[in-house]
C-alpha cells in the first residue's frame, strides 16, 4: 500500500472511531444494563408531578417516564427529590432523567441538555380572593409591605425577584410550602407556574383563593438529560416527537387538563 493509501485508510478509521466516541453513551449503557431508567421528579407539582394521598407518585410529567419505559423495555424507577437538587442528582448520576415541570431556561441549559418542550406555560399568581379586589396585576405587588410567596430554585422565584424588586420574595422548600404561606396569611401572594396556580384555586374555593386570569411569562417545559448522554437525548427527543405527532400528548394533557378525576387523589 503506497503512503497515501495508508494515510486515506488511517483518515478513514479515525473517522469512524470518533464517529463511535461520540456516539458512546455511559447513561444509555447503564439504563439497558440495568434494565432500569430511574426518572428524578419533585412531587409537588399538580397536574405534571404529585404524590397522592395513598403516596402514589403521579402526574403528566409521571405517564410520560413510564410511556417511555415501556418503549424501551425497561423498569421505571421514580425518585422524589427537592426540586433545586434535581439537576445535581441528573449531572451526578443519581438519575437518568429529570421530568418535573422544569422550564427551558438558558442558566439551566448551560448545565444540561433539554429535549422538548412537551408544554408550553407561564408564570401565575394565587392569593385570596379580597387581595384581588386590590390590585390590576402582578407589579402591584412591588411594594415593601408585600410578601410574595415562591417555592426555592424555580423560576417563580427568579421571577418574582425581578419583577418585584421592592416586595419582600420568601423562597420556600416546596410549592406546598409556599401555597401554605398563602393560605395561613403569611404571604399576599404565589407566584408559580399558571397551571398549578388555577388548580389551586379550584382545589381551595372555599378558602377563597383566585388566580390572575393568565400567565404573565413564556416558559417552555422540558425533560432535562445529562449533557455526556448524546443517545439518550435524542431518543427521549424524538420520543417527544412522536408522541406530539401521533396525537398521545394531546390525550395525556386531556386526561391532566380536561378531567378532574385525579383531584380527588390529592392529599388535602
Amino acid at each position: 500500500m503506497r503512503k497515501s493509501g495508508i494515510v486515506i485508510a488511517l483518515v478513514a478509521f479515525l473517522t469512524l472511531a470518533l464517529a463511535s466516541a461520540a456516539l458512546a453513551d455511559p447513561v444509555m449503557d447503564r439504563i439497558m444494563k440495568k434494565g432500569e431508567l430511574v426518572v428524578g421528579t419533585s412531587a409537588d407539582y399538580p397536574p405534571f408531578n404529585f404524590k397522592a394521598a395513598d403516596g402514589t407518585i403521579m402526574g403528566l410529567d409521571i405517564d410520560l417516564a413510564k410511556i417511555l419505559a415501556k418503549a424501551i423495555k425497561v423498569k421505571l424507577k421514580i425518585e422524589v427529590i427537592p426540586f433545586p437538587k434535581l439537576l445535581d442528582a441528573l449531572n451526578s448520576g443519581k438519575v437518568d432523567l429529570a421530568i418535573a415541570g422544569m422550564t427551558m431556561s438558558p442558566v439551566r441549559n448551560a448545565k444540561v441538555f433539554f429535549a422538548g418542550p412537551y408544554f408550553i406555560t407561564g408564570q401565575g399568581a394565587l392569593m385570596k380572593g379580597e387581595m384581588m379586589q386590590k390590585i390590576r396585576d402582578l407589579t402591584d405587588f412591588n411594594k415593601p409591605e408585600y410578601t410574595v410567596a415562591v417555592s426555592k430554585g424555580t423560576t417563580g422565584e427568579i421571577t418574582s425577584k425581578q419583577l418585584l424588586p421592592k416586595a419582600k420574595v420568601v423562597a420556600y422548600k416546596d410549592m406546598d410550602a409556599a401555597l401554605k404561606a398563602v393560605l395561613d396569611g403569611k404571604a399576599q401572594v404565589m407566584v408559580a407556574d399558571f397551571p398549578y396556580c388555577v388548580l389551586a384555586s379550584f382545589r381551595y374555593k372555599a378558602d377563597n383563593l383566585a388566580a390572575l386570569q393568565k400567565p404573565f411569562t413564556f416558559e417552555p417545559l422540558g425533560v432535562a438529560v445529562p449533557a455526556n448522554a448524546p443517545l439518550l437525548q435524542n431518543l427521549v427527543d424524538n420520543y417527544l416527537g412522536t408522541l406530539e405527532g401521533g396525537g398521545g400528548m394531546i390525550e395525556l394533557k386531556k386526561r391532566w387538563f380536561k378531567q378532574s378525576g385525579w383531584i380527588k387523589k390529592l392529599p388535602r
